[in-house]
Formats: C-alpha cells, structure tokens, sequence
C-alpha cells in the first residue's frame, strides 16, 4: 500500500489551510461588502476604512481620497535604474 493512500482524507487542506488564511489576513477589505477588490479597480477611503466601487454608491459623502487597487507583489517589483552617464 503507497503512502499516499494511507493519508486521512483531508490531510492537505489541513496544511494549506493555515497558509492560505494567512495570506488572506493581510488584504484589504471593503468595510461593506467585506469583499476584496480585484486588482485594478478603484477602492475609496473614508479615514481609515476602505470601501470598493461596487459599495461607493452606499455613501453620501466625499471620500478622502482614492486609489487603484495593485497586487500584492506591487511594491516588490524591481525597477530598472538609468545607467549614470559615461564620460
């Protein structure tokens, strides 16, 4: 008998399980629908809470300011840097 055959059924969602709330802990949420926006969409900011696009018609006022929604990895690309002149 293999050894995969021998595991408890579920066993790997029991051990990706922990992984995949964790990432998920860390995304924003809207403060309405509890949804995570897709990326490239606009989120809006009321203070410190977030509201999507599909929740912006829900509030009366002027939010603070808005963004476009990047990915996760957005501030870990890497950027090419201009080569200093040449004498």
């Amino acid at each position: 008998m293999s050894v995969l055959a021998r595991t408890r059924p579920g066993f790997d969602i029991d051990l990706t399980g922990p992984s995949v709330r964790a990432l998920g802990a860390d995304q924003r949420r809207c403060a309405h629908c509890h949804r995570t926006p897709l990326i490239g969409e606009l989120i809006f900011f009321y203070g410190e809470r977030m509201v999507c696009e599909l929740c912006r018609p829900r509030r009366r006022e002027a939010p603070s300011h808005q963004e476009i929604m990047h990915s996760p990895e957005h501030t870990l690309t890497v950027r090419r840097l201009k080569a200093p002149a040449r004498a």
